[in-house]
């Protein structure tokens, strides 16, 4: 049954308006959410909030920017948010709070049923909102509980010990007491015998407390004696032995208590006269003798009922005697009634009006408030300026002052070199008169000077008929044709440093192909004057191989990284390697082990190479925008060259005193080894310079790049003087070698198809494409008595061509 009760006073305590009062709906263009029947505020916003019981409630959040506390308003049964929208406005901009409202589940358009369990979830949902959306903190949360809400508000109170302030507003003790409210309170009698074996006394008794605990007018209780003596109620003696006792407890009400206060209309007089005489009737019917052989217990009943019907009596006569005063009084007041009720109603009016004049100025003041704010920014920011602009001013002074000392400190010096210009002007007039004395001796020695060089000049044209004298007697021989190769001879000697080799011939097949290193091989070179080919790849080892067998002669070890280039001395003793590991190794041929370490670059070295002229100097280049130079006798840097643009590759000219090298920017410039300084810069590529190669004359620059161009310069004048390219010509990486033949009439470089493209350097025509390898080709060479050519890929293999 108390399931029923508690069911059945649920459904009594909450009636959601239906239909809703209102609809959310968001603006396709801002997509804002507001309510349907309102325009949009910017200090409003509508949220939807999902709550722990699965349901989704809407929720109004007023921004109130003046505002120190935040109020959460849990409102009645009967209303809904689009009721209580300029309720909460209105509370907002008055008590300048914030203020968050919400429907339960089942009101407006929250979904769910309207339930105990579900008001508390719904609470707990909003106050989370508060803290966590809104930053709000529990020491400035204000809970306002109307009517039902004033359950859920007092549930999340009871966990919330640090809140601003909890206010109940028509509070509700229990569903139960709302269902069933006092109605009327009645005057009752009521009997209980203490020897009753079926209903105990003690019921009775609490009965009596219950009245007397409820503050009700009147509440009595008597004890009424049954003996043998039969004696009066307030006069037993000790020789009595109860039998029975009776107690009468009598309740008297002071008011009338209802849940709905109602004022009964007055009874037209002559019912009032009525009614007079019936009470006169049954009052003197009440008051006739009775029997006096009546028993203690009749004695005390018939006591009781004549003290009732006295009080009903009384009671009966003033309603009576009043009934006509009361009729008069009760019309003016009605009429007067009505006036208050219209007045009210046209105050209530003018009171909304007000609210309404009131909103409008309190928007009004949210904006002036605001561009006060942005008022207030503007004039943070000109002052600010201003003591910027009064500290500019401050060092100006100070610099005006510091320039006035300089000032004057400038005048006394000016002053003195003015007197010593006084001087110097005496000085140079001497020094006039001394220049006007030379020139007349110059004049002299210049007249004598020419009469010398016509002397010269006419020895000198007999010296020039012996000459061509001697040349017509030595054509006439072969003494002249053997001397001028005598001579050319000699100078090709001296210019190149090497011996005479044979014409180059355009190789056509692979003689040897060789697998040389695991996972890639970078860079290839010969020996000079040798058939021996030096290769260093992935796999950290510098080999040697025999070109006319194809197998390997030995093998280097040592470096801890992937080598990208190599270098030999000219005499053939020391072989340098660049690695990724910033370091560069220096090995002695003869032996094979490592006579270096070369520390001191930053990042991978990418480019080594050693002097033509002398075992003693290298050159390196690594990718921390360094060139190094190095003594590989003491083995440290002597010289550290930086740049803006990587190094990809260099070389040492014939002379030793220059170097090249190709950048990243695509430029090659020529640098003097001494000084460190670039004597000339050329743009050679639109892209990145990866190949630099130096003729056996010197005189020979060949230059590769990642704009798939190999271009050939003349190194006494940095003028192209000639283009290579092709179709399927395309440079592999950033560090693909190319070279020219000894004999300096071909160019080679390979591709990333694994071809090796061949021309002619007269006439800038193809002259093969070598077919041999499955990979990019990295490296090509030339070397050995018979100009050998080798080349080397991505893969790691060799191939050498015949």
């Amino acid at each position: 049954m108390g399931g029923v009760t508690s069911s059945v006073a649920a459904k009594l305590a909450f009636f959601p308006p239906s239909p809703p009062s209102y609809e959310v709906v968001t603006e396709p263009e801002s997509g804002v959410v507001r309510l349907s029947r309102y325009h949009h505020r910017e200090n409003v916003e509508v949220l939807r909030l999902p709550t722990r019981r699965g349901t989704e409630i809407v929720a109004l959040y007023v921004r109130n920017p003046m505002a120190a506390f935040t109020v959460l308003y849990s409102h009645g049964n009967a209303a809904d948010l689009g009721q209580m929208y300029e309720l909460f406005l209105e509370l907002s901009i008055h008590l300048r709070v914030n203020l968050l409202g919400y429907d339960y589940s089942g009101y407006g358009q929250s979904s769910g049923k309207p339930t105990e369990q579900n008001t508390y979830a719904d609470i707990e949902t909003a106050y989370k909102c508060l803290i966590e959306n809104y930053g709000a903190k529990e020491e400035e949360i204000i809970l306002y509980g109307q009517s039902v809400g004033s359950g859920p508000t007092v549930d999340l109170a009871a966990r919330l010990p640090h809140l601003r302030a909890i206010m109940l507003h028509s509070p509700i003790l229990s569903g139960l007491r709302v269902m069933y409210p006092v109605k009327r309170t009645y005057w009752f009698d009521i009997y209980k015998g203490t020897s009753d074996e079926v209903v105990d006394f003690s019921h009775g008794k609490k009965l009596w407390e219950l009245c007397n605990e409820n503050g009700f007018g009147f509440s009595s209780m008597n004890r009424f004696w049954n003996g043998p003596n039969q004696r009066r109620p307030h006069q037993p003696t000790s020789a009595d032995k109860p039998v029975r006792v009776a107690f009468g407890f009598l309740f008297l009400p002071s008011k009338t208590r209802s849940h709905q206060e109602t004022a009964l209309p007055p009874l037209p007089p002559h019912q009032s006269s009525i009614r007079a005489k019936n009470w006169k009737r049954n009052i003197d019917r009440f008051d006739a003798p009775r029997p006096l052989d009546l028993s203690s217990e009749e004695i005390g009943t018939a006591a009781i009922k004549r003290a009732i019907r006295a009080l009903r009596k009384r009671h009966l006569l003033e309603e009576g005697a009043h009934a006509p005063a009361i009729n008069a009084l009760s019309r003016p007041l009605v009429a007067q009634g009505l006036e208050w009720k219209e007045k009210a109603e046209n105050l209530e009016l003018e009171l909304q009006q007000c609210y309404k004049a009131h909103t409008r100025l309190s928007e009004q003041l949210v904006v002036e408030i605001a561009e006060c704010r942005k008022s207030k920014a503007l004039v943070q920011e000109k002052e600010e300026s201003i003591n910027n602009l009064q500290n500019d001013i401050s060092l100006a002074r100070e610099e005006n002052l510091q320039i006035k000392q300089d000032l004057d400190e400038k005048t006394k010096a000016l002053d003195l070199l003015m007197s010593e210009n006084q001087s110097l002007k005496a000085q140079l007039e001497e020094i006039r008169l001394k220049l006007k004395k030379t020139e007349t001796e110059n004049k002299d020695l210049i007249d004598r000077w020419m009469l010398e060089k016509m002397n010269s000049a006419e020895k000198l044209n007999e010296v020039n008929a012996m000459y061509e004298d001697m040349m017509q007697q030595l054509k006439v021989s072969s003494i002249e044709q053997l001397a001028r190769q005598q001579v050319d001879g000699i100078v090709r000697q001296r210019e190149a440093g090497y011996v005479d080799h044979a014409e180059s011939t355009v190789p056509s097949s692979c003689k040897h192909t060789i697998h040389a290193h695991e996972g890639g091989c970078g860079s290839i070179l010969f020996q000079h004057n040798s058939d021996k080919l030096i290769s260093g790849g992935q796999d950290r080892t510098v080999k040697i191989w025999d070109t006319k067998s194809g197998t390997l002669s030995s093998t280097l070890h040592g470096c801890l990284g992937s080598l990208l280039d190599l270098a030999i001395t000219h005499d053939n003793r020391f072989i340098i390697a660049a690695s990724s590991s910033n370091n560069l190794y220096v090995w002695e041929t003869s032996s094979g082990r490592v006579r270096h370490t070369l520390t001191g670059h930053t990042d991978k070295v990418c480019a080594v190479d050693a002097s033509k002229v002398s075992s003693r100097n290298l050159l390196s280049a690594a990718y921390d925008h360094t060139m190094k130079v190095w003594d590989l006798v003491k083995g440290y840097c002597t010289n550290t060259i930086i740049f803006q643009s990587n190094c990809n590759s260099l070389s040492y000219t014939m002379d030793g005193l220059t170097f090249c090298s190709g950048h990243v920017d695509g430029n090659l410039r020529i640098w003097d080894s001494r000084m460190g300084k670039v004597v000339g810069e050329v743009a050679a590529h639109s892209q990145a310079v990866t190949s630099i190669y130096v003729s056996q004359s010197g005189n020979l620059l060949l230059t590769s790049g990642r704009d798939n161009l190999h271009n050939l310069f003349d190194l006494r004048t940095l003028e192209i003087c000639g283009t290579f390219r092709a179709n399927g010509n395309r440079v592999a990486s950033n560090w693909s070698r190319s070279c020219i033949s000894p004999d300096e009439k071909c160019v080679t470089a390979g591709s990333s198809d694994g071809s090796i493209y061949i021309w002619s350097r007269l006439n800038n025509n193809m002259l093969s494409i070598l077919e041999g390898h499955s990979s990019p080709v990295l490296s090509c060479a030339y070397g050995g008595p018979g100009n050998t050519l080798a080349s080397a890929d991505k893969n790691g293999n060799l191939c050498i061509w015949c």
